[in-house]
C-alpha cells in the first residue's frame, strides 16, 4: 500500500516525489518486513545531490501469524493527541479494508503504539524469538555502516580501526543485503558506494590479518618451548598458509640482508610450530571422535538424560560443541522433535560443565543469572571468601569480552556486579 509523497531534501532543499510505505503486512509482503527490520524501509535518495536517508514516517506493522498490530508513531508526527489518534485510525482503517473477513480480529482495533523505532523493532523481533543481544548486535553494525556511508572515504580507515570487532559475518550479511537491495531498486549510485566500501573493508581486513600474523610470529620468536605450546593452542586459527607464507618472506628478507642466524632461528621456529600443530590437531581429532562416540551412545540409550548424567565425568567442551552443532543442524533441518531433545541434553551438559568449573567461575555464572542489585549482593555476601581482587579482575576481563562481542546487556549487568564486588574488596 505505497503512497507517493513530496519530500524536501534536508541537504540541498530540493523537492522531489518519493514512494513511502505506511503499512507493512508481514504475511503478504515479507520483503517489506525485512526492510523495516534492517532500517531500510522508506529509504529515499535525493535525485539532485544524492543524499540518502530513511523518512521518519508512521508505520503500521501487521503480522496475522503472530497476531501483532503495532504502530510506530514518533512524537514529532501529529501536533496533538487528536491528530495522532486520527493518524492511528486512518492506518487501521486502511489495513482493515485490505484484509479478508477472517483476518479482521479484535486486536487490530487496538494496535500497540510505539514512539521510538528501537522499541518498535524490538517488539517485532521478540515475537520472532530473537534475543535483545541479537537486536543490539544488529543495531551496532547498522550504526557502523551508516557512519561509514556518511563519512568521506579518507576517514574510513580510522572508523574501521575503532570498530574492528564489529566487522564479523553479521556485518557482511547486512552489507551484502543492502548491496542487493539497492541494486535491485536501481539505486546505482548508492549501490556503487556500498560495493566500493565492501572492497575497502576487504583490503583493511587483509592488511589487519597480515599485521596480526606478523605480530604472532614475533611473539613466538621470543617464547620458550612450553610457552610456545600454549600460544599455538590459543591462536591455532591464525596458523595457516598465510602465516607460513609471511614466515617464508621474513626468512628471505633476513637472508637477503646477510642475517643467517636470524633466518635459521625462523626455520627452527617454523619446524617447531609445524610439529606442535600436527600433534595438537591429532589430539583434537581424537577428542572429537571420543565425543562423537559418547553422544551416539547417549542418543541410543533408553533414557538419554539419565545416561548423560551418569557420564558426567566424560563431558567436556568438545562434547558440548558437538552437541551444539547437532542442535543447530536439527533446527536448520526443521526437525523440531530432535531439536527439542538435543536442547534438553545441552541444558544438562551446560549444568555439568558449570559444576566442573572453578568456584569463582561458578559464582560468576550464578551472578549473571541473578537480578541486580538485591540478588547479586546476596550471592556475593554468601560467597564472601571467593570475593577478592582476582574475582574482580576476572569479571573485568569478561565484561571486556562480552562488550567486544556485542553482548551489551550482559556486559552492562556484569559491570554493575563487578562494582559491587570491588566495593566489598576495598
Amino acid at each position: 500500500m505505497p503512497q507517493n509523497v513530496l519530500i524536501t531534501c534536508p541537504n540541498c532543499k530540493q523537492r522531489f516525489t518519493a514512494t513511502l510505505y505506511n503499512i507493512v503486512d508481514a504475511k503478504r509482503n515479507p520483503v517489506l518486513k525485512e526492510l523495516l527490520i534492517r532500517g531500510r524501509l522508506n529509504l529515499v535518495i535525493c535525485p539532485s545531490c544524492g543524499t540518502s536517508g530513511a523518512v521518519n514516517a508512521p508505520v503500521l506493522y501487521f503480522n496475522p501469524d503472530k497476531e501483532q498490530a503495532l504502530i510506530y508513531l514518533p512524537t514529532e508526527i501529529g501536533g496533538n493527541d487528536l491528530e495522532r489518534q486520527r493518524i492511528i485510525g486512518d492506518l487501521t482503517n486502511r489495513l482493515l479494508k485490505s484484509l479478508p473477513p477472517e483476518e479482521k480480529k479484535a486486536y487490530i482495533f487496538q494496535p500497540k503504539v510505539f514512539i521510538t523505532r528501537k522499541s518498535f523493532i524490538e517488539e517485532i523481533l521478540k515475537a520472532e524469538g530473537i534475543s535483545f543481544e541479537e537486536i543490539m548486535a544488529q543495531e551496532l553494525r547498522l550504526g557502523l555502516l551508516e557512519a561509514l556511508l556518511s563519512s568521506p572515504e579518507e576517514k574510513w580507515k580510522e572508523i574501521l580501526e575503532n570498530n574492528a570487532p564489529l566487522l564479523d559475518p553479521l556485518f557482511f550479511r547486512i552489507l551484502g543485503g543492502f548491496i542487493r537491495e539497492t541494486s535491485s531498486q536501481g539505486q546505482k549510485e548508492l549501490s556503487a558506494q556500498l560495493t566500493r566500501l565492501q572492497e575497502k573493508i576487504g583490503d583493511f581486513l587483509a592488511a589487519k590479518e597480515r599485521e596480526t600474523r606478523r605480530a604472532l610470529m614475533e611473539t613466538m620468536l621470543k617464547s620458550g618451548d612450553e610457552e610456545l605450546e600454549a600460544i599455538v593452542a590459543q591462536t591455532r586459527p591464525l596458523i595457516d598458509y598465510k602465516f607460513y607464507q609471511i614466515m617464508a618472506e621474513r626468512i628471505d628478507e633476513e637472508e637477503a640482508e646477510g642475517k643467517a642466524k636470524e633466518a635459521q632461528k625462523l626455520r627452527e621456529l617454523r619446524d617447531k610450530v609445524l610439529d606442535i600443530t600436527a600433534r595438537q590437531d591429532a589430539e583434537a581429532r581424537a577428542a572429537l571422535d571420543k565425543a562423537t562416540r559418547l553422544l551416539k551412545e547417549i542418543w541410543e540409550s533408553e533414557d538419554r538424560q539419565k545416561s548423560l548424567r551418569e557420564k558426567a565425568d566424560e563431558i567436556d567442551m568438545t562434547f558440548l560443541s558437538l552437541l551444539s552443532a547437532n542442535l543447530q543442524w536439527a533446527q536448520i533441518q526443521g526437525d523440531e522433535e530432535m531439536a527439542k531433545e538435543l536442547a534438553s541434553l545441552a541444558d544438562i551438559a551446560v549444568d555439568i560443565m558449570r559444576e566442573k568449573a572453578p568456584p569463582q567461575l561458578r559464582l560468576i555464572n550464578e551472578l549473571m543469572d541473578a537480578s541486580y542489585p538485591e540478588e547479586t549482593r546476596r550471592l556475593l555476601e554468601e560467597n564472601a571468601p571467593l570475593v577478592d581482587q582476582e574475582l574482580v579482575e576476572l569479571m573485568g576481563a569478561l565484561v571486556h569480552d562480552l562488550d567486544e562481542q556485542g553482548y551489551l546487556e550482559a556486559a552492562r549487568h556484569l559491570a554493575e556486579v563487578q562494582r559491587q564486588a570491588q566495593a566489598m574488596v576495598t
